[in-house]
This record gives C-alpha cells, sequence and structure tokens, in this order.
C-alpha cells in the first residue's frame, strides 16, 4: 500500500477530526485516526465513542487498498512541521506506517483498522437543511450558556427543539438561560434532542458564515450534522431538559433602553472591583439615568453612571458581571431592551429590532 498526497489537502480533513480525539483513552485505538480510500476519496474518522467526525478529500490518482490507522495527534503535528506543498507519502509494512514529507521519514506504530470501532447510530431520522451561518449564528447565540461538567447532566448541552416552521435552540446552567429561533422549512412531529457540550463546540468550530447548506439529523437517540465535506455523528444526552417556555418571563413592570456596547462596557469597567468569586454588580436605575457599582471584600469600589431610556418604578438589583457581559456580547443589534420585575425577579434580555434571541439571568443578592 502506498498513498501520496498534498500536504494542504491532508491538513484540513486531518485537523477537523483529529479535534476529537481526548488525550487520555481508554482504548489505546481511539488515539488514532481511521484512513480508508474509497473511489478515489480518502476519508478521515476519528472517534471517542460519543461522537464520531469523518472528512474527506478528493484524489486526483487512483491508490490500491489503504485502510490503516495512525496515531491521530502524532501525525498532525508531523503535517504542520513538514515544509508547505510538500507531498506526504504513507507506506504500510509490518503493522508499521512510514511517513515521508520532504526529506524526512517518520515510523509510526499502526492498529488493525477492522479493530476500529464505529459509532452505532439508530433510526427515525428527521432531516433539516439550514444555511451555514444561520445554524452557526443560533450556536453564537447560546452556547455559553451551557453547564460544564455539572451533575444534572442534562444540562452540559444545548436543546434543539425541532417542530414545524422553526428550530429553537435552548442552553442553561441554572441560573441563566439563552434562547435562539429559526424560522425552518420543516413540518412534521416535534422532536426535542439535547445535544453534547463537545458536539455543539465541534460544530461552531467546523461551521463558517456562508450559505452553503448543512444538513441536519436528528434521531430518536443521535444527532448528525453534514456540511462541506465533514460528517459529524453524535449520542445526545439521555434526560429532561426544563422547560425553558416557563422560565421565560412575562408581563414585567419595569423596561430599559439603552446602547448595548455602552452597557457592556461599563459592566465590564466595574466589574473590575467586583468580588472575585461571586464578580456581583448592582443597577441603581431611575428615570434616565442607570448607575453600576460594584465593590469587594477590601472595601475598594467602582461606580460608573450612564444616560438611558427607564419606563417604570425606581429599582436595585444586583447581577453576575460575566453573566451580563455574556449576554451583551451574543446580542448583535445595537440597542438592546432589559425588562425588570422586581429586585428578586429574573430579568429579560433582547435585541431592539429583528431579534429572535432571547436571554434570561437570575438576580443575585445585594
Amino acid at each position: 500500500m502506498k498513498l501520496t498526497i498534498n500536504r494542504e489537502q491532508l491538513l484540513r480533513p486531518l485537523s477537523i477530526v483529529s479535534a476529537v480525539v481526548e488525550r487520555r483513552q481508554t482504548l489505546p485505538i481511539l488515539s488514532n485516526v481511521h484512513l480508508l480510500v474509497k473511489d478515489r476519496t480518502l476519508f478521515f474518522t476519528a472517534t471517542d465513542l460519543e461522537v464520531e467526525v469523518t472528512a474527506s478529500t478528493h484524489l486526483t490518482e487512483a491508490v490500491g487498498n489503504v485502510d490503516i490507522t495512525v496515531p491521530a495527534r502524532k501525525l498532525v503535528d508531523i503535517c504542520k512541521a513538514a515544509p508547505q506543498d510538500c507531498q506526504i507519502s504513507f507506506d504500510l509494512t509490518d503493522e508499521k506506517v512510514i511517513v515521508r514529507a520532504g526529506r524526512a521519514r517518520f515510523t509510526l506504530a499502526s492498529m488493525d483498522a477492522a479493530e476500529y470501532p464505529q459509532l452505532a447510530v439508530g433510526d427515525g431520522n428527521l432531516e433539516l437543511m439550514v444555511a451555514n451561518k444561520e445554524i452557526r449564528a443560533l450556536l453564537n447565540q447560546t452556547h455559553f450558556a451551557m453547564a460544564q461538567q455539572d451533575v444534572r447532566y442534562y444540562l452540559n448541552g444545548l436543546l434543539f427543539d425541532l417542530e414545524s416552521g422553526k428550530l429553537t435552540i435552548v442552553g442553561t446552567e441554572g441560573h441563566r438561560l439563552a434562547l435562539a429561533t429559526l424560522p425552518v422549512d420543516f413540518v412534521g412531529e416535534q422532536r426535542c434532542l439535547i445535544i453534547p457540550r463537545k458536539t455543539v463546540l465541534e460544530m461552531i468550530r467546523i461551521l463558517d458564515d456562508s450559505e452553503n447548506p448543512v444538513k441536519l439529523s436528528f434521531g430518536t437517540d443521535h444527532f448528525i450534522f453534514d456540511v462541506n465535506d465533514v460528517v459529524f455523528r453524535s449520542k445526545v444526552i439521555d434526560g429532561k431538559f426544563p422547560e425553558y417556555q416557563r422560565v421565560i418571563p412575562s408581563n414585567l413592570a419595569n423596561t430599559m433602553y439603552c446602547d448595548r456596547r455602552e452597557l457592556k462596557d461599563v459592566v465590564a469597567r466595574v466589574s473590575i472591583l467586583a468580588n472575585e468569586k461571586y464578580r456581583a454588580v448592582r443597577f441603581n436605575i431611575t428615570n434616565g439615568q442607570l448607575s453600576i457599582a460594584a465593590n469587594n471584600q477590601e472595601n475598594e469600589e467602582a461606580v460608573e453612571e450612564l444616560e438611558v431610556s427607564y419606563e417604570g418604578e425606581p429599582l436595585e438589583i444586583g447581577f453576575n458581571a460575566s453573566y451580563f457581559v455574556d449576554v451583551l456580547n451574543a446580542i448583535e443589534t445595537d440597542r438592546v431592551i432589559i425588562e425588570f420585575g422586581d429586585s428578586n425577579s429574573s430579568c429579560l434580555i433582547y435585541g431592539y429590532e429583528g431579534d429572535t434571541s432571547r436571554y434570561v439571568i437570575m438576580p443575585m443578592r445585594l
């Protein structure tokens, strides 16, 4: 077996699939990437048994039987270190793979490709076509609210709620919630899947801001997205996501309108002197004026004021500064609307015009 391919043609798909390979594996073969040639197409596959990604590239010349596994990270490092535009060749001999790049030669250990595990996926797919930039925008608007290594495992991902006419993506870790909705050309039964955090972050990395189509497949126990010669398969989190519709407050009595960037900058500046553990800032709102303050255990204090439009009763309420900055970074409109109840109620944040995302932040005790 011999395979020769250009460095640049090899590096892109290899980098995509190797990202799912964990540094510590229970099975040694999971540290490898599977290379398979079929019909003049070279397929790269990597898995951690929870997610599986396959990327492909077309070969200009026919080659013989290629079905090998090689250490993923070592092969990526070899390709990155190789001279630009050089040819990289692979030779398989006696359970070793000899990789040649320019004048360099590397002998890598291989493992039997027949032993490489495949991610089992069930039936019952519902398919949906959306543009790269549309699904990427929804993920960027919501992914920061996911939990990370929470014992409530169903929060360690995003909810994809597909129903006739729309796709809603929701993330929450219990103290904040992010929701974004996309109108879609879909008619059928509702299906809700909790997509794991790792899959979400890989989707954001792979997707771009183009109009190129992405095929999303919603199975009963799995999720697949297919884009730009990359197929990503993932198990889903088996659990019950919170009823997010009940979390979003309505009929709030107090409403503030302000410049998004100005508010974000003020919160970020004031939070410099906030308590490092709790990151609390205090909002004091009156008609036309918002005062934001923070203090810490050293009795240091920061205060800054900005002009706003406000309809409602004077209000003093505390929030986690980092949560507010995350939300204001996710919103794309120049102005934002923030609705408040009282000092013990969650607030609702959204863009001023044409924004389909909604954000809920719980208050902190002052």
